[in-house]
């Protein structure tokens, strides 16, 4: 059986309450992470799979990677919008326990967030965080997935023409292969 860690607040079959909710920060300050890290949970599992929420939270200790590494197969990261200003400090903190990885680390549906006019010059200041860490991915997967054209196309820039795909955001998938 495989064994998956998922990046995420939690199962999509623990019903937690407002008071959880909020306490614990299971959605990462945003329901939209709910969507769709519930829809990348849902993909993975399988009869032959056990997946096994991380939280939001990322501990980038040796002994944290240890356990990652002796307990999993393999580490999956359904991110939204993480290549923005403000998730700096989570890109590199994610950054530090990939590098301490030796399983593989699968990223689905990473997006860059810009304004209205799709211009990327205001993620100037974590382009060093952003190639350290799709670095580090792809030192551990054989692509890494984006949610768009306009991710794919800053990952180009930044020296990532190969091995990037275009795969949209999990939440397209919480039904299966079908999109109502």
């Amino acid at each position: 059986m495989k064994r998956i860690l998922i990046r995420s607040g939690k199962s999509p079959f623990h019903v937690a309450s407002q008071q959880e909710f909020l306490q614990k920060d299971l959605i990462g300050t945003n329901s939209g992470n709910l969507l769709f890290s519930d829809a990348a949970h849902k993909i993975l599992l399988t009869d032959r799979t056990e997946v096994t929420s991380n939280g939001i939270g990322t501990v980038a200790t040796p002994e944290r990677a240890r356990e990652i590494n002796r307990d999993y197969d393999v580490f999956v990261i359904p991110l939204a919008n993480a290549f923005r200003p403000s998730f700096k400090p989570n890109l590199n903190k994610l950054s530090a326990l990939i590098e301490q990885l030796t399983i593989p680390v699968v990223v689905a549906g990473v997006g860059a967030q810009v304004p209205d006019d799709y211009d990327t010059t205001r993620l100037a200041p974590i382009e060093a965080s952003v190639k350290r860490f799709v670095r580090a991915v792809l030192e551990r997967s054989a692509s890494i997935g984006v949610r768009g054209e306009l991710t794919a196309s800053y990952l180009e820039r930044l020296g990532f023409k190969r091995h990037v795909e275009i795969i949209g955001c999990p939440s397209m998938f919480l039904h299966g292969d079908t999109f109502p």
